[in-house]
């Protein structure tokens, strides 16, 4: 991965804005931090193995040209699960939904990372007037298309004891690009040690029973796709660049040297990115 520049070490090293709490319609309650004092409100979506503490350098970054908003996701954090142990993607762009009416938020940019990306484009596709346009970093496809028996297996295997006692030294080589830097690892390290058994669980469902492809023929807003070029846990190829040809219009950037988790490994870069496409819609 690319060295940090002094710039990517402030902002990883930064302070976490506080958590706050949303009461929603249904009930349920939703944890997110909010910062910023910019006219435009950016919701940031975390991916499955992450919080809205994975954001801690966009939040620091970019909050002074926007209003920043990082949600814990239904079952991550002190946010209410989902009803269902197996939701589909629906249930969590309803409930984002729910969450921009308890905040009063009409209109929103969605920036989303890996899983939260499908999330994006379910609540782009289906509320599109409240939907100005999207960045998704280092898309899934998610795995839906594939044979039965194949899910069945991956997703055990994702959700086995064993796959959550592995150091994040051990976890790197699949997530970070080469030679990462310890400051990176650290971070990743500290956000796969807060996430949830039992909100894992309900995410992985989802996302085994998930097609990006399909969801994008009803995403008609402006879209980024940032993609990592030596991703190993989404890869390009299969991912990001199939994405991009499924949906109307996207443009793609590569980070050449970086794995999954573009927003730690280059959070400057990934900073301005975000915000020279956003702020033209």
């Amino acid at each position: 991965m690319p060295a940090l520049s002094a710039v990517d070490r402030r902002l990883l090293e930064s302070d976490l804005p506080p958590l706050r709490h949303a009461l929603l319609s249904s009930g349920s309650t939703l944890e997110y931090r909010d910062t910023g004092h910019g006219a435009d409100a950016v919701l940031l979506l975390h991916g499955i193995g992450s919080s809205s503490a994975g954001y801690r350098a966009q939040l620091a970054g970019l909050s002074a040209q926007w209003r920043l908003l990082a949600w814990n996701a239904p079952g991550f954090g002190a946010s209410t699960p989902l009803a269902s142990p197996a939701p589909d993607v629906h249930a969590y762009a309803a409930a984002l939904a729910e969450l921009l009416d308890a905040l009063s938020l009409d209109r929103v940019h969605l920036v989303a990372s890996s899983w939260g990306t499908l999330i994006a484009q379910a609540f782009a596709g289906r509320y599109p007037e409240r939907t100005r346009a999207i960045v998704l970093s280092v898309p899934t496809r998610g795995y839906a298309h594939l044979p039965a028996d194949e899910r069945a297996r991956r997703m055990a295997e994702r959700l086995s004891p064993g796959a959550r006692t592995q150091t994040p030294e051990e976890r790197a080589p699949r997530f970070l690009g080469p030679a990462p830097d310890p400051l990176v690892v650290r971070r990743f390290g500290e956000l796969q040690a807060a996430v949830h058994p039992a909100g894992l669980a309900q995410a992985t469902h989802m996302l085994f029973d998930c097609d990006a492809l399909a969801l994008a023929s009803a995403v008609h807003v402006p879209t980024l796709i940032l993609a990592g070029g030596e991703d190993r846990a989404a890869p390009p190829g299969e991912h990001a660049e199939r994405l991009r040809g499924a949906l109307d219009g996207a443009a793609l950037e590569t980070f050449a040297d970086c794995g999954h988790l573009l927003k730690l490994e280059a959070p400057d870069r990934f900073n301005r990115s975000v915000h020279d496409f956003l702020r033209h819609y």
